[in-house]
């Protein structure tokens, strides 16, 4: 019969099954990148439960994303920390940079402590069992027996086609509107690319456009990304400034760097509507 497309979803499941425990690990071992891979973790294995409704039991697959959702967003505070605090360490003045690791090193320790502990509860263990579960036996439909060829790129499809309704969103957003309608344009592109990935486990010309395809939301992904964190870092910038001018220093390096993040979503969408 040849490879179905249950096989190829059950493979990007429990690759990233294990991915998950090896970055769990590291984000108790206060590994550099293991909260970024552990969020990388659960949106693949998110993507495989959502992208593919026809061949994955829909209550298990909601209840599963519902608690992996809510591991991620745990996992959200220290990593945007983390990337704020790494990209103001860039910036020329020593003043930024003291005032920024004053106002959020604690803050990141903090989030840091919660998300530990958060991995040494009951209910994070019964999730952590009942991944392995998933990864073992996942709750597979009939559609899923089908050759992968004719069921697996359904779902790559309708998360593409996604990607390209929030672009055109985000062409005709309000300037106040635009950063969210950029992050919708990056989410879409992220599920895109790992359904992409799920059908290019395959082998033959579907799979080479299938990684193809992974490769252009990844680009987009990236760009966006870049944009995202721009977004996060104005935000922290307005309490920074204002603390900055309260000590009597000069809040224009503030107001320099939150004037090119700001510009950055600007070229983010042109690069985007472009690609």
């Amino acid at each position: 019969m040849g490879t179905t497309a249950g096989a190829l979803l059950t493979e990007h499941l429990r690759v990233q099954v294990a991915a998950l425990a090896t970055a769990l690990d590291d984000v108790v071992a206060d590994g550099p990148e293991g909260v970024h891979d552990a969020r990388v973790a659960i949106r693949r294995l998110r993507a495989g439960l959502t992208e593919f409704p026809r061949m994955v039991d829909a209550a298990h697959a909601r209840d599963l994303n519902e608690r992996l959702r809510a591991l991620g967003r745990a996992l959200g505070e220290p990593r945007d920390l983390e990337v704020l605090l790494a990209r103001l360490d860039t910036v020329d003045d020593a003043a930024v940079r003291r005032r920024a690791h004053a106002a959020l090193g604690p803050r990141l320790t903090l989030a840091r402590a919660a998300a530990v502990g958060r991995l040494a509860t009951p209910e994070h263990a019964r999730l952590r069992a009942d991944l392995d579960e998933l990864a073992a036996r996942p709750p597979l439909t009939a559609k899923a027996r089908e050759p992968w060829r004719a069921e697996a790129p359904r779902g790559a499809r309708r998360a593409a086609r996604r990607v390209t309704r929030r672009v055109r969103a985000a062409t005709r957003a309000e300037p106040a509107a635009l950063d969210d309608a950029l992050h919708a344009v990056r989410r879409a592109a992220r599920r895109a690319r790992y359904a992409a990935e799920v059908v290019g486990r395959g082998k033959g010309g579907v799979a080479r456009d299938a990684q193809e395809a992974a490769r252009r939301f990844e680009h987009v992904q990236e760009v966006l990304g870049q944009q995202h964190d721009g977004v996060v870092l104005r935000r922290a910038l307005a309490p920074l400034r204002a603390d900055a001018v309260a000590a009597g220093e000069d809040p224009a390096p503030y107001d320099a760097l939150a004037a090119t993040e700001l510009d950055r979503a600007t070229l983010s969408l042109a690069t985007v509507v472009l690609l």
